[in-house]
């Protein structure tokens, strides 16, 4: 029995490391990715700094899914509340919808007043900045999810790692931003395809698992 508390412990110890480590990152990583976006008048730098801060949302959704499914079982749930973690991750699905279609919205008139977007050195070093970090948190978030077995922490995990490939996205495609208008209106709708992608395929699972 002792074991199996320290060993839950040692789990969730993992989980809440996880989560703020992400929450401290992305704030960072989003403070810069919008001053970028705004510098070069981006759309798609400042959609993928939204898709960033969500992150740090998801991430404290999961801590507190996590939090309440450590609750024992009572009257009103005498199943325990494990659930609860999944019901977190649906939260984060339906989020990142909202966050997808907001931008595909943006990137249109974008497109339809064709404005393009000056990116410059300050745009190039931000966006390879993210794409390293991410894609560090994405692996270190899935490590988690191995080590805990938290479905949240592997929905968390896929979210860092939709955030640094469309970061590698737009970082090629700024390689080509000053030959085409129509560049970052165009990789706004991408990145933001990717967001409702990405929402669509963790609400997908929890979905499964609420109902299996």
């Amino acid at each position: 029995m002792y074991f199996n508390e320290t060993q839950i412990k040692k789990k969730n110890l993992l989980a809440y490391s996880e989560g703020w480590i992400s929450i401290g990152v992305n704030i960072l990583l989003f403070g810069l990715k919008f001053w970028a976006g705004i510098v070069s008048g981006s759309v798609a730098i400042i959609a993928d700094a939204w898709h960033t801060l969500t992150d740090s949302v998801s991430s404290i959704i999961v801590l507190i899914g996590i939090k309440v499914s450590k609750k024992p079982p009572d009257k009103r749930h005498p199943f325990g509340h494990g659930r609860a973690e999944l019901i977190s991750t649906l939260f984060i699905a339906f989020f990142l919808g909202w966050v997808a279609i907001h931008f595909v919205t943006g990137s249109i008139e974008k497109l339809r007043h064709h404005e393009p977007a000056d990116f410059g050195t300050v745009a190039i070093i931000v966006t390879i900045v993210s794409v390293v970090l991410k894609e560090a948190l994405a692996q270190y978030a899935f490590w988690v999810g191995r080590k805990t077995g938290f479905k949240s922490m592997k929905a968390d995990g896929w979210h860092h790692r939709t955030d640094s490939i469309s970061s590698l996205v737009i970082l090629v495609g700024i390689l080509f931003g000053r030959l085409y208008w129509w560049v970052d209106g165009v990789l706004g709708l991408a990145v933001s395809i990717m967001i409702f992608y990405s929402g669509y395929k963790i609400m997908q699972e929890a979905a499964s698992s609420l109902l299996g």
